[in-house]
């Protein structure tokens, strides 16, 4: 039953001033007259047949079929103008009688939207949900569907418009295959990825992880090596601002929170912590005492030299593409041994 179609007469009925409503035993002589002639179960002109309500329970299944016909009465189509016509007042009482059952079935079903169809997803809803699944707003899996159809309300999305079809099924399966093109595979899940490169795929992993690191480090001096005719820094954009955390670390030593300076600096709190907290411990150290006293003196530039010195002596820089491949490094930072035979 169209109930929003009922609905949306209901106001019609309170502002039309029609006689009392007859009861269905009443009208069926004139439906019998003037109707089931052309309407009947036999002709049934215009896919119209009024001769099977022959009682208002059925009149109720299918109220909708009473839009039509007081549609018809109204425009003066029903009955056709050269067959017997109804007399005013029994046109009324028809009249007031489908009114009547029609609000009858509008107000029985009120809050009922009747069968909802299984539908698939149109074309841009299609398109809208593996953008936001995926969070690549690139795809386009709907791009070689056929144009989606609009329904008699103008709407693209209502179920009985939205057919499937073998054709349209194997678009589907070719949109599937295209889309798992974006997908890559990692060790935790799966990620997507705007490109279907594997190279591509790499360099986005690689720069997601130097984005992380690049919150609290800067691009360094790092050592250039030559891999097949291409030039990588080994540090690059894996260095701390040293000179920074030194300067921030007298903040503390004077006694302001290192939380608050780590803020106020744009650098890590937990590591500021741990870098004045060494600073300050008095156990004699061979390679941090030197350091301790500079840092007692406010002299950051000469700590700052004093552990890069260090820091080539002690570590190698390797490539961090080549963590975790066969006999390559372990670690980005390697510890090195400077003690050698004598």
């Amino acid at each position: 039953m169209r109930l929003h179609s009922l609905h949306t007469i209901l106001p019609l009925f309170a502002a039309q001033a029609l006689a009392a409503a007859p009861p269905f035993a009443e009208v069926q002589p004139l439906l019998t007259e003037y109707c089931t002639n052309c309407h009947s179960t036999e002709k049934q002109k215009g896919d119209l047949d009024l001769e099977r309500f022959s009682s208002m329970e059925a009149v109720m299944e299918d109220a909708a079929v009473w839009e039509q016909v007081l549609e018809q009465m109204e425009l003066g189509e029903m009955p056709p103008k050269d067959k017997p016509q109804l007399k005013p007042e029994e046109k009324a009482r028809l009249t007031a009688w489908v009114h009547d059952t029609l609000e009858k079935a509008a107000r029985e079903h009120e809050g009922d939207p009747g069968p909802v169809v299984l539908r698939r997803l149109n074309n841009a809803e299609y398109t809208n949900t593996l953008r936001d699944l995926t969070g690549v707003p690139s795809l386009a899996p709907a791009a070689e569907f056929p144009a989606d159809s609009a329904a008699g309300e103008g709407f693209m999305n209502t179920g009985n418009a939205l057919v499937m079809s073998p054709a349209l099924l194997s678009k589907y399966l070719d949109a599937a295959r295209d889309v798992t093109k974006h997908a890559v595979l990692l060790p935790d899940g799966i990620g997507w990825s705007a490109s279907t490169s594997a190279r591509d795929w790499t360099e986005e992993r690689l720069a997601g992880i130097r984005a992380f690191y690049a919150q609290h480090t800067v691009n360094g001096g790092g050592t250039a090596v030559n891999l097949q005719g291409i030039q990588f820094d080994t540090k690059d954009g894996g260095v701390l601002p040293l000179e920074k955390y030194l300067a921030a670390s007298l903040a503390v030593r004077d006694g302001q929170p290192p939380a608050a300076v780590a803020q106020t600096a744009g650098l890590n709190a937990k590591y500021l912590t741990l870098l004045t907290d060494t600073l300050k411990a008095g156990e004699p150290s061979l390679l941090l005492d030197p350091l301790r006293a500079m840092w007692r003196a406010g002299d950051v530039k000469g700590m700052a030299a004093f552990i890069a010195q260090w820091q080539a002596a002690l570590w190698r820089f390797t490539t961090v593409g080549h963590i975790g491949t066969r006999d390559g490094p372990k670690a980005w930072q390697e510890p090195v041994t400077p003690l050698a035979a004598a």
